[in-house]
């Protein structure tokens, strides 16, 4: 059996959501934040394979850009993990931060499911698949791996310490990187960066900007 067969298996016909790369101006945002995979909703307008390559690029790129009519900054604030990601990075940055501007997303794995199903089986394959390609577009100085599905795939292919929470100077994508490591928005525990980084790590990573 494939590895992405569960995740795959969850979605059929025309309406299906396509794989979502990143979301964001990957490019040009100073942070990236990492994590699982994308959950699902049915009522959501999101891309499917009728779609023009043009409107899905749009989509994703500017998903979260005011002027694009994707999604309003209402709809966005009642998200609690974008809320959350936003949130973070607002500390790593010092000041407040635009989403898709200031910070882009992406995943390791980037078919959708509700509560990571199938991603436990997906990770690896997709991961090394589809991780440095991403990487080599996004602009980031400073990456973020979102919980512990994130950090297992990324800490392997990276080969990042994960009993620390802060790294620097990590080639990634063919550029130098800072590495924070921050539980998944949605874990019961605390995830502020005064939390899990040092004053000076976290004084550190604000100078990379």
């Amino acid at each position: 059996m494939h590895p992405c067969s569960t995740i795959v298996s969850l979605q059929s016909g025309d309406e299906r959501h396509v794989p979502e790369p990143w979301c964001g101006h990957i490019d040009t945002a100073p942070i990236l934040f990492v994590s699982s995979n994308p959950s699902i909703s049915e009522v959501e307008r999101f891309p499917t394979p009728s779609w023009s390559p043009e409107d899905t690029a749009d989509f994703f790129e500017r998903r979260f850009d005011a002027d694009a009519g994707h999604i309003s900054p209402r709809a966005y604030n009642r998200v609690r993990f974008w809320s959350s990601v936003r949130a973070r990075a607002r500390e790593i940055l010092g000041r407040d931060a635009t989403p898709g501007t200031d910070f882009a997303l992406t995943e390791v794995v980037h078919c959708k499911s509700r509560q990571e199903k199938g991603v436990a089986a997906a990770m690896s394959t997709c991961a090394e698949r589809w991780l440095r390609p991403v990487l080599v577009q996004s602009g980031a100085v400073v990456v973020v791996l979102l919980g512990k599905r994130a950090q297992e795939a990324c800490s392997r292919i990276w080969a990042l310490d994960v009993s620390r929470s802060a790294h620097f100077g990590v080639d990634l994508g063919g550029r130098e990187r800072a590495v924070v490591l921050l539980p998944h928005p949605n874990a019961f525990e605390r995830k502020t960066l005064t939390a899990r980084v040092s004053e000076d790590d976290l004084s550190r990573l604000r100078g990379l900007f």
